[in-house]
């Protein structure tokens, strides 16, 4: 056969081959590669949670790698990056265990600073210092001061100092959530510690249903104040509240406790604990007869020097890890990680603490593509892969602590966070695993101990779940089936599904494939309005999956209000009296002011967002009222509105910024002060600050030095929690042209009653010299004046897309709430969300918390948000919808964005971004004038560029598609 016949045979058989191809699948690929019984059953069982609406959501990494036989036997997602929770003490235990070994104490040191004499007068300060001991107790404190007696110190004339100093002030790890702030899993940091840092409360019914619940703590002090609010009633159910003020040590126990009903019990934290624990030190010193002096005090001190008195050690590491994984102890973790940072890098803080970790990872072969940036998993910035955490535990075997870490993880059906788990299984005792649980997380990684005696290291990693049941399921499910192998059967009639591929597959499946996306999950969805079916789906990828969604939840809140409130709907701002004024002008009873939650409302300079109603405007109202002096008092009236300033699940660390205003019914200036600044005329002066309005309501204290032309920026502005104290810090270059910051404030209501006197004040409206401010519900008795109203809505929607104000976003949502619930809550506007969605055409099986998409609480997908984007362009206020959403490279958010691009003027979309997290989804017109909706929604770990670069390679092909 010559050369030409052979190329003739070849070619036919190649088109014979890729007609064969196409017959058997036309719009699918489908795998002939051979899968093991053990994939087969991870993948039916997944495959069966993506048709169940309360599971469809979750995404989960799997990874089982057989450690006797050095490979993979099964791999689903296993280079995508996952919120860990718990299991990521598994990387700080094992850098614990790495860098200080199982043998590490902690010690803890007296000091005297002064003569003791022989008749055990020390005539001097005693001082504590702390070297951020987890497991210091109370008993230890009274063990300690039982030496001291020994040792011959009967009376301290000094001071009781406390040096904290090893560890950092930073008490709360990155972006740990303000609604968990009180409660002992989210304990703060110090040095010194004891008792964990939490006190745990009591609470027991009274006698008879008139009694008061009988509250107390332990261990017992006076540093942390209880305000008992609870009520005993009949029967034997809880209905029970525990509150702790933020920045305060004042926790409000409010609610219900039957009669009949048992104790409960709630571990509270604290302010400052460092202080919390020396007075439990001085309660020690006097139990033990050790006479202080009355004058002494307690207050911090760092020792720079000398001989400590006496040495206190702890347990050793390997006994600490127990308690750290088995319980699975937050504190103990987040303590290990600082110590980390101290003894390896000199800086105890959760920064240095995760530098040694990763240089461990380094160590162990995972050189990058994880963040971690705190030690217990508790942050939702945390991300790893399964590959990662495979890579960790196959290292771990090399290593001389193996059997050290591996005593410590729980072991199921048997001890630990694992103890009622997997009882009655295969993989009863088999199993050695860290769990990790948290909203929308679950995680499940350790070893197994196969069938056929076998060592398998696993990791288990699912978010966005809608249910939690069902990723538990499927964490036993899998490990039932890691027990077993290799005896697994094949499922019974499965098939394993094929890949479908869309009419954009060639063209989006590239963008999201580049190497620099591998750990991100993206939820992608593009549909035609102008086609019906099947044929209008032109592209999805993981468009069911549960996602954070940033600001692009805001296309929900404004669809709602639009469709609920309607585009002319006005927010109304009421003054009330309840008595007539004489004719000389004076008030002689109170002034009102209700509030409806109008997020305009604002006073005359830069802090004006859009026009709307001023305090400047209702001053000189009330001035033309004739009135002259009121001798009553200025009552504002905010209960329209639920008390929650924050968004649930907001970050502890982002209350100084203008992004996380505090909330209620009457509120001023979107819920901040404005702070102008600019550097003095020459190097080591103050620098220059203004501050807006020019009201006493705030306290601005000005620390801030100007130094020479390009030194170092260290400028910062900062609020005291719980307080309207604002420090201005740092170091500011004399080249610097100046800027602002806008800086929330607490109680807004009464910022916007003490900004209003302010105003009168300068109208000539004066009041009595006793006379208050007060914040409570409006009399009955009283008469209204007038009322003042809003710009229509379809403007204030406008400003808060173009703008994404997360302000206007979450005082909509309560305004939903109110209007349509009669409860002015985020809770009761999520419920009209979800109803309006569903009106819509939409599913609601997605989780909503705040209106402005803040909280990473929020879990949607992208088939959640197209479904109201699709939905609203049906509706006779998609006019005004529309309009409101940047246009890219022209406005809002979208103006610097795909300029010069073929999406420029022709993509009108929402953005969202924090950190982890970028979304897009809004409507699109291609250059053959079909109109798309789109959604994309990224979540995982990248440069942020690359987070933003997909979205605008992927919109700017469907604007040029023809």
């Amino acid at each position: 056969m010559n050369y030409l016949s052979i190329r003739r045979v070849c070619m036919w058989l190649l088109m014979l081959m890729v007609a064969l191809q196409m017959a058997a699948v036309p719009a699918y690929a489908k795998s002939t590669e051979v899968v093991s019984p053990l994939s087969a059953n991870i993948e039916k069982y997944l495959s069966d949670l993506k048709k169940d609406e309360n599971s469809m959501g979750l995404h989960a990494g799997i990874a089982v790698y057989d450690l006797t036989e050095n490979t993979y036997l099964y791999r689903h997602n296993v280079a995508r990056n996952y919120i860990p929770a718990s299991n990521m003490k598994l990387f700080t235990t094992v850098a614990g265990l790495d860098k200080l070994g199982p043998a590490y104490q902690w010690k803890t040191e007296v000091y005297v600073a002064g003569k003791l004499t022989n008749g055990g007068v020390l005539t001097g300060d005693l001082i504590l210092k702390g070297y951020g001991d987890p497991s210091l107790t109370p008993e230890d404190l009274k063990t300690l001061a039982a030496t001291l007696k020994e040792k011959g110190i009967k009376h301290i004339t000094g001071n009781l100092l406390l040096d904290e100093s090893y560890f950092d002030d930073t008490r709360l790890g990155v972006s740990w959530m303000w609604d968990d702030e009180p409660f002992g899993y989210s304990a703060q940091l110090s040095a010194l510690a004891v008792h964990k840092n939490f006190v745990t409360v009591t609470m027991t019914p009274g006698k008879t249903v008139a009694a008061p619940p009988v509250l107390s703590m332990e261990p017992a002090n006076t540093y942390v104040k209880l305000s008992n609010q609870l009520k005993t009633v009949d029967g034997d159910k809880r209905s029970i509240t525990v509150e702790r003020l933020r920045g305060k040590n004042e926790v409000i126990v409010s609610g219900t406790i039957g009669i009949k009903a048992t104790s409960y019990q709630e571990d509270v934290t604290m302010e400052d604990p460092a202080l919390f624990l020396g007075e439990l030190w001085k309660q020690e010193l006097v139990a033990q007869g050790i006479k202080i002096n009355p004058n002494s005090v307690m207050k911090k001190t760092t020792v720079a020097n000398g001989v400590a008195f006496h040495t206190h050690l702890s347990k050793p590491l390997r006994e600490i890890i127990v308690e750290l994984n088995k319980e699975s102890d937050n504190f103990y973790a987040e303590m290990l990680l600082k110590t980390l940072g101290a003894t390896q890098k000199g800086r105890g803080s959760f920064e240095a603490g995760s530098e040694v970790v990763a240089d461990v990872m380094k160590t162990a072969g995972i050189v990058t593509g994880f963040t971690q940036v705190d030690g217990s998993g508790l942050s939702r910035f945390d991300l790893i892969t399964p590959e990662q955490m495979i890579t960790l535990l196959k290292f771990v075997q090399d290593q001389e602590y193996r059997d050290v870490l591996e005593q410590s993880l729980p072991i199921a059906g048997v001890d630990g966070s694992l103890q009622n788990r997997l009882k009655g299984t295969a993989a009863e005792a088999k199993v050695l695993a860290k769990t990790g649980s948290m909203g929308g997380v679950n995680s499940l990684s350790g070893y197994v101990t196969a069938k056929n005696g076998n060592k398998i290291a696993f990791s288990i990693l699912i978010n966005g779940i809608y249910k939690s049941k069902y990723a538990r399921d499927l964490q036993d499910y899998v490990a039932v089936l890691m027990a077993s192998y290799p005896e697994i059967k094949e499922p019974e009639g499965y098939i394993p599904e094929a890949e479908k591929t869309y009419k954009l597959s060639t063209l989006i499946d590239p963008i999201l494939d580049q190497p620099e996306a591998a750990g991100i999950i993206a939820g992608v969805l593009v549909k035609s309005l102008d086609s019906s079916e099947e044929e209008a789906v032109w592209y999805e990828r993981d468009a069911d999956a549960l996602l954070t969604p940033a600001s692009n939840l805001k296309l929900l809140t404004s669809a709602t209000a639009l469709k609920q409130l309607g585009p002319d709907y006005t927010y109304k701002t009421e003054i009330y009296g309840d008595a007539p004024v004489t004719k000389n002008g004076v008030q002689q009873g109170n002034v009102y002011v209700k509030g409806y939650g109008d997020p305009t409302l604002h006073t005359e300079n830069a802090l004006k967002a859009q026009d709307g109603v001023s305090i400047e405007q209702m001053a000189a109202w009330i001035k033309e009222k004739g009135i002259r002096q009121i001798n009553g008092n200025l009552i504002v009236d905010e209960s329209y509105f639920d008390q929650q300033r924050l968004g649930l699940g907001w970050a502890w660390d982002d209350e100084s910024y203008y992004y996380n205003p505090t909330l209620g019914a009457l509120a001023l200036n979107r819920g901040t002060v404005m702070v102008e600044y600019k550097p003095a005329q020459k190097p080591n002066e103050r620098i220059e600050l203004n501050l807006l309005p020019k009201t006493d309501y705030v306290k601005v204290i000005n620390e801030a030095v100007t130094v020479g032309a390009g030194e170092e920026n260290t400028f910062a502005i900062e609020r005291d929690r719980g307080t309207n104290t604002i420090r201005v810090k740092g170091h500011l270059p004399l080249d610097h042209g100046g800027d602002y910051e806008r800086i929330p404030v607490e109680e807004p209501a009464k910022y916007v009653a003490t900004v209003l006197k302010e105003a009168l004040a300068k109208q000539g409206v004066t009041f009595r010299g006793n006379s208050t401010i007060l914040v409570q519900p409006l009399p009955a008795s009283a008469v209204k004046w007038n009322e003042f109203h809003s710009r229509p809505l379809r403007e204030i929607i406008h400003y808060m897309n173009k703008k994404s104000d997360n302000f206007y976003a979450e005082m909509l949502l309560k305004t939903v709430g109110a209007v349509k619930k009669g409860e002015g809550s985020a809770s009761a506007g999520a419920e009209v969300v979800l109803e309006t969605v569903s009106s819509l055409g939409g599913k609601t099986n997605f989780d909503m918390i705040d209106g402005s998409g803040l909280t990473r609480y929020n879990l949607i997908s992208a088939r959640h948000i197209l479904s109201v984007l699709e939905g609203m362009s049906k509706q006779a206020e998609f006019a005004v919808f529309d309009e409101s959403l940047p246009v890219a490279g022209v406005d809002g958010t979208l103006k610097n964005r795909l300029q010069d691009t073929a999406a420029a003027n022709h993509l009108h979309a929402k953005s969202g971004s924090m950190t982890g997290v970028n979304s897009l989804s809004g409507y699109i017109t291609t250059k053959s004038g079909e109109r798309l909706v789109v959604s994309i929604i990224l979540n995982g770990y990248a440069e942020s560029r690359w987070l933003t670069a997909i979205q605008d390679q992927i919109v700017t092909l469907l604007a040029e598609y023809e």
